[in-house]
């Protein structure tokens, strides 16, 4: 079973009170290493320019991944400020051009910005990361189930609910508060481990992917696959690196709704 990631790498500008560094990032890359490290079958899409393809190639494969990076006119380039909470995103640089196509047993779209406006997806199962479509302001995808973030949007319980709606699985984080999971009509409660770490770049691409992972390749319950995926966040916020913090995940389900 193969899992396909669609989004664009980037470079990320990072900002937070001891000042500022660059790196690659990018949903692709977090989720890659995750899966792969879970040993998940895993192929990445996504466009960046060619002076920087090929570093970018070479890190997804040593980790294990397949990449099909396309030449785009310029990378993704985001500015990442850390220094307020919720941590404040600017655009600085992105492509001309999207992705056209995305297809795989299970497809995790997670686009950074525009850059699945308009692709064809076709998969058995769909996840979809709605950063990237809220900061686009771009119409929001069909999933099998959805997340998104504090970071993203802040919206009430009611509203998570309504959205459950339209979408099977409604997965929404709030970092170190934890994480609300609709599903099936009832809405669901998670902690998390409440490290104090103040860089948490990538620990929601990190989160959908573990969450993917148990939930459709391991076929574990949503609300368990939550937990595990909440355990793996915080052991790669702990260390950078793909290893489980054990903490005690406490699981409750918080009200039932019935809509007419």
């Amino acid at each position: 079973m193969e899992i396909t990631i669609a989004g664009n790498p980037t470079i990320d500008i990072i900002i937070t009170n001891t000042g500022a560094v660059k790196r690659y990032g990018g949903s692709i890359y977090y989720a890659s290493l995750v899966l792969s490290a879970l040993g998940a079958k895993v192929k990445v899409v996504g466009v960046a320019s060619p002076d920087v393809i090929s570093d970018i190639t070479k890190a997804l494969r040593d980790i294990g991944v397949e990449p099909v990076i396309e030449p785009a006119d310029v990378t993704t380039t985001f500015e990442l400020d850390y220094r307020t909470r919720p941590r404040s995103v600017r655009l600085v640089a992105k492509p001309s051009r999207g992705i056209e196509a995305v297809t795989g047993d299970i497809v995790i779209l997670a686009p950074v910005y525009d850059e699945l406006s308009g692709a064809k997806v076709v998969g058995n199962k769909i996840v979809a990361d709605l950063q990237g479509y809220l900061r686009a302001k771009s119409p929001l995808p069909d999933a099998d189930l959805v997340h998104f973030s504090y970071d993203d949007m802040q919206v009430t319980l009611e509203e998570i609910a309504r959205f459950g709606k339209r979408w099977p699985t409604v997965v929404y984080t709030l970092g170190e508060e934890g994480a609300y999971i609709f599903h099936a009509g009832a809405m669901y409660y998670i902690n998390s481990a409440r490290l104090n770490i103040v860089d948490v770049t990538g620990s929601g691409d990190v989160f959908l992917a573990a969450l993917t992972y148990f939930h459709y390749v391991k076929s574990l319950d949503i609300i368990d696959a939550a937990c595990e995926a909440s355990k793996i966040v915080a052991g790669f916020l702990a260390t950078r690196k793909v290893v489980k913090y054990d903490f005690p995940c406490v699981k409750q389900v918080v009200q039932v709704w019935r809509f007419s």
